[in-house]
């Protein structure tokens, strides 16, 4: 397990999309953009627990996620493994969605997108960071 520097783990503590990567049945890449939260040396994401990333990590827990700012000029690349840990809680998707809408918009947010079914948790643990312009 690598540990996050403390400047690194500044930039991931703010509210950047990512994409994570996954590998499909064939060997190939999938990739889909993701809020994220960190937890300490990990990064975890809300997924579907029978979603395509659910069952890519199932078969093979390689992930990559590069998380990026807005303007791309500054991004963390993460290499890892992965594994669902479970069902989130309301608790850990309420503060997941609080990140990237804001405290006056989330009882709107969480309305208008219900979940069918508990999602689960993907947490990410990284082998390898690399990192660009993070000053």
């Amino acid at each position: 397990m690598t540990a996050f520097s403390a400047k690194q783990q500044a930039f991931l503590d703010e509210a950047h999309n990512a994409i994570v990567a996954t590998i499909d049945r064939e060997g190939n890449p999938s990739q889909s953009i993701v809020w994220y939260a960190r937890d300490g040396d990990n990064l975890w994401v809300s997924v579907g627990p029978t979603s395509v990333k659910a069952r890519h990590i199932a078969a093979n827990p390689t992930v990559s996620v590069l998380v990026l700012n807005a303007a791309g000029n500054r991004y963390l690349r993460v290499t890892g493994t992965a594994k669902i840990a479970g069902s989130l809680t309301a608790e850990d998707r309420r503060a997941l969605v609080v990140r990237y809408v804001g405290e006056e918009k989330i009882e709107g947010w969480l309305a208008d997108h219900p979940v069918v079914s508990p999602n689960a948790q993907m947490v990410i643990t990284p082998t390898h960071v690399a990192e660009y312009n993070l000053g």
